[in-house]
């Protein structure tokens, strides 16, 4: 994705990025905003929505679904991928496991057990030079990394 070039934009940190989502009145200034912090959301698509008749509110529901616009709606899909940004930000900040530990446990990020049947019964394989060497891909980091696909995969 390319980056919008705004001289002298800093982006806004956590806090101060969702009070920015909250104080948009508009879609076009929530968009910009996007742009701006580079946030990225997932499309959400509902197969056969094209083909549905268009429905005709009773002015009760129409004021009844006045409380959740479509702005509101954006906002809070905004303010969630702001959350994942940052929470994967505290993740690559980590440097050790007892960091990342805390930091799933109090973020709940919920992780899927990879099973290997028989692994127990397996010998010991050792490392050849060159992969004693490559210290690019520790254990830690494939961990980070299962961590961060879990945080982006939670609803």
């Amino acid at each position: 994705m390319s980056e919008p070039s705004v001289l002298g934009y800093k982006r806004l940190s956590g806090e101060k990025l969702l009070e920015a989502i909250d104080s948009c009145t508009s879609l076009s200034q929530l968009f910009a905003l996007i742009q701006l912090e580079g946030i990225v959301l997932q499309m959400h698509s509902q197969s056969g929505a094209s083909n549905l008749k268009p429905r005709t509110l009773s002015p009760n529901q129409v004021i009844a679904s006045n409380k959740d616009t479509p702005l509101d709606r954006l906002k809070a899909q905004v303010r969630e991928a702001v959350r994942k940004r940052v929470t994967i930000d505290k993740i690559n900040e980590t440097t050790t496991l007892n960091e990342l530990f805390r930091l799933i446990q109090d973020e709940g990020i919920v992780l899927q057990m990879h099973s290997q049947p028989g692994a127990s019964n397996l010998t010991p394989r050792r490392l050849s030079k060159k992969e004693m060497r490559d210290k690019e891909d520790t254990p830690f980091d494939r961990l980070k990394a299962e961590v961060i696909r879990s945080v982006n995969q939670a609803p």
